[in-house]
C-alpha cells in the first residue's frame, strides 16, 4: 500500500482560507469580512456598532491576546466556520504585550518591541493561524490602512506595527484591499506597488462589493465559492490529463512497425485538445518508439524512415 497521493485522488473537502480586508475609514470592511461564511467577530476595536443592524453576528468584546486564546480553547465554537478578527493592528499589539509579560526583556525601556520581541511576534502569529487551522476554521483579520509617502507617491499599506505586515502577508492566502472608486465600492486582490494585496488562490482579483441586500454573502460567494469551484474544476481537469495521458502511452505503445509509426504522426500527433503538458508528452514518448524501433524523421519528407547508417571514415594514412 503506497503512500503517495496522486493529483486526481486529492479529496477537496470545505476549504479553509486566511485572509485579510484592509482600507479606508467606513468602507465597509467588517461589513465585507461578516459576509465570510459562518462566522463570528472578536472584536477588539468595537467595530460591530458600525455595521447595520440586519447584519451584525455573534461577537466576543475582547480587550487582551489571552482573552482571544481562551475563546479559540475553551469556548465552544463549533457552530462557527470563520473568525473574523478586528482589527489586525490591536491583535499583534496585544500578542505583544502578552508576550512580554513572560519576557519583559522582549521589549525597549520605550515600551516598544525589540527585534527579538518582533521574532517573537511573528513566531506567536503562526502559532496562531494553526490554532485556528486546527480549530478548523477560517479567519479574516481587519486591518486600517495608513499612507506611505515615497516621492510624490502614496502608497496604502496595512496599519500594523514594526515590520508585521509583511511578515502577515506571507502567512495569507488571500489579502484585498478596500476602497470606493466612482462610488463603488471595491477589493482589489491583485499585487502591485500601491498597496500590499494578495491572490494566491487565483480567482478574479478585482472584486466589486455591491450595496447590501438580502443576506449578507457576499465572501462567502465571491471568494469562498469561487475557489472551490476553481479546485472542483482542476480536480476534473487532473483526471483527463491523466486519462489523456495514458491514452497515449497506449497508442505509442502498440506501435510495432514504420507504417504503424507514420500513420499515428499523419492520424495523431498533436492533433487532441492540449491539455497542459500533452504535447510535450506525448512528443516525448514518441520519440522514445522511435529511437526504439530504429527509424528517424526525415524533415523534408515530413515522415519516419528507417535509420541511415553513417559510414565509418577510414584512415587513409
Amino acid at each position: 500500500m503506497t503512500l503517495i497521493t496522486k493529483p486526481n485522488e486529492l479529496a477537496i473537502s470545505k476549504i479553509k482560507l486566511k485572509g485579510l480586508i484592509y482600507g479606508q475609514p467606513g468602507v465597509g470592511k467588517t461589513s465585507l469580512a461578516l459576509s465570510a461564511p459562518k462566522p463570528l467577530l472578536i472584536d477588539f476595536d468595537n467595530g460591530l456598532r458600525r455595521v447595520e443592524k440586519q447584519y451584525q453576528t455573534d461577537s466576543v468584546q475582547v480587550e487582551s491576546y489571552q482573552n482571544l486564546l481562551d475563546i479559540l480553547t475553551k469556548e465552544n465554537i463549533s457552530s462557527y466556520e470563520t473568525i473574523v478578527i478586528d482589527t489586525l493592528g490591536k491583535t499583534i499589539d496585544r500578542m505583544g504585550d502578552w508576550l512580554a509579560i513572560s519576557n519583559p526583556k522582549l521589549k525597549l525601556s520605550d515600551g516598544q518591541l525589540s527585534q527579538k520581541g518582533w521574532g517573537s511576534v511573528k513566531g506567536q502569529f503562526q502559532k496562531l493561524l494553526k490554532l485556528l487551522e486546527g480549530r478548523d476554521k477560517s479567519v479574516i483579520f481587519i486591518s486600517h490602512e495608513r499612507e506611505e509617502r515615497v516621492d510624490d507617491k502614496v502608497n496604502k499599506r496595512i496599519d500594523v506595527s514594526g515590520s508585521a505586515g509583511k511578515d502577515v502577508i506571507k502567512e495569507l492566502d488571500f489579502v484585498g484591499y478596500m476602497s470606493i472608486q466612482a462610488g463603488k465600492r471595491t477589493i482589489d486582490l491583485s499585487p502591485n506597488e500601491n498597496c500590499y494585496t494578495k491572490n494566491s488562490l487565483g480567482i478574479n482579483s478585482f472584486l466589486e462589493y455591491k450595496p447590501l441586500t438580502g443576506t449578507n454573502n457576499f465572501l462567502s460567494v465571491a471568494i469562498f465559492d469561487a475557489y472551490q469551484e476553481k479546485l472542483k474544476k482542476n480536480d476534473e481537469l487532473s483526471k483527463e490529463y491523466d486519462n489523456l495521458i495514458e491514452d497515449l502511452k497506449t497508442k505509442i505503445g502498440n506501435i510495432k512497425d514504420l507504417d504503424q509509426l507514420n500513420a499515428y504522426y499523419d492520424q495523431f500527433y498533436n492533433k487532441h485538445d492540449k491539455l497542459w503538458s500533452s504535447y510535450q508528452v506525448e512528443a516525448s514518448l514518441l520519440k522514445v518508439k522511435v529511437k526504439e524501433l530504429g527509424f528517424e524523421f526525415d524533415k523534408e519528407a515530413k515522415e519516419f524512415k528507417v535509420k541511415t547508417k553513417k559510414e565509418e571514415v577510414k584512415d587513409g594514412n
